[in-house]
């Protein structure tokens, strides 16, 4: 039951709240909204990549390159690092053990950079497990909240991994998706307050159907991963004739595209464009 004394506190606030709300106002002009949301685009150093990703890895939101074993994620992610960090400075989660600094140095002499003075721009963390991987994530915030900070790029390379791992079963998934759900919305906050690109890598959903009969396949972590990543390439490894591993990259998530692919090979300076006229 509701006293007369409680209801007048109650009213009081309802008029607190909307003399607020008409001071604020709830809401604003285009204008002001496309101006708020004009996110930087990172360019892959890849004219095919670029393209499918509308002009490159978009500030303030989140990326997803997901795929099959050597499908060309990590090496996506250390391109980038070679191509962004004689720029800015990069965190980047490595929960696979696939960071290789000796293959980020020969991408830097491939294109003549000066390894020396892009390693000090790259921030490693190697998470043991998902706990830790969560404290990595907010010590990049951290990092991120310093004055001096000149961080643009955040790579989780891979976000599954661990909770693969440690939640195998059935009746683990509700815990997995809970603590999913909190750490999409902590990388997404990051992207939005900092004006960051975040770039996740993710693993393919094991199926009983042949790569080629189903492409692209799902990719791990469901409706929660889905929608909070802004953008979702895939990558496939194909069939070459070439001296060069082929890649399939095709956008499957954009705002701003349709689907559709292009055709890479992976080289030692990162990636080099095919033409689909001229592919192998």
């Amino acid at each position: 039951m509701i006293t007369s004394d409680n209801a007048s506190e109650k009213s009081e606030v309802r008029k607190n709240i909307c003399h607020t709300n008409r001071d604020r106002g709830l809401f604003r002009s285009m204008a002001d909204e496309i101006h708020e949301h004009q996110g930087e685009r990172l360019s892959t150093s890849s004219r095919h990549l670029d393209d499918l990703l509308s002009g490159g890895l978009e500030t303030g939101v989140i990326t997803q390159v997901y795929g099959g074993p050597a499908s060309g994620k990590t090496h996506f992610c250390h391109t980038l690092c070679v191509n962004l960090a004689a720029l800015y400075q990069i965190c980047y989660i490595d929960t696979e053990g696939g960071f290789r600094e000796n293959k980020i140095k020969l991408m830097a002499g491939a294109r003549r950079l000066d390894w020396n003075s892009l390693r000090q721009n790259i921030h490693i963390a190697e998470p043991r497990d998902s706990q830790e991987q969560e404290v990595c994530i907010e010590e990049a915030s951290g990092l991120l909240a310093r004055s001096d900070s000149k961080i643009k790029l955040l790579i989780l390379d891979s976000l599954m991994y661990h909770y693969r791992t440690e939640y195998p079963n059935r009746s683990d998934l509700s815990e997995r998706a809970h603590r999913l759900n909190i750490v999409m919305h902590k990388l997404r906050s990051i992207a939005q307050t900092k004006n960051i690109a975040v770039l996740l890598t993710n693993q393919c959903v094991s199926t009983q159907r042949k790569e080629e009969d189903e492409d692209p396949k799902p990719y791990c972590g469901g409706n929660i991963v889905s929608y909070l990543s802004t953008y979702v390439l895939h990558l496939r490894r194909r069939k070459s004739r070439s001296s060069y591993p082929g890649i399939t990259a095709t956008i499957v998530k954009s705002p701003l595209v349709g689907s559709k692919f292009h055709l890479l090979h992976i080289i030692d300076s990162g990636f080099l464009d095919v033409d689909y006229r001229l592919s192998d």
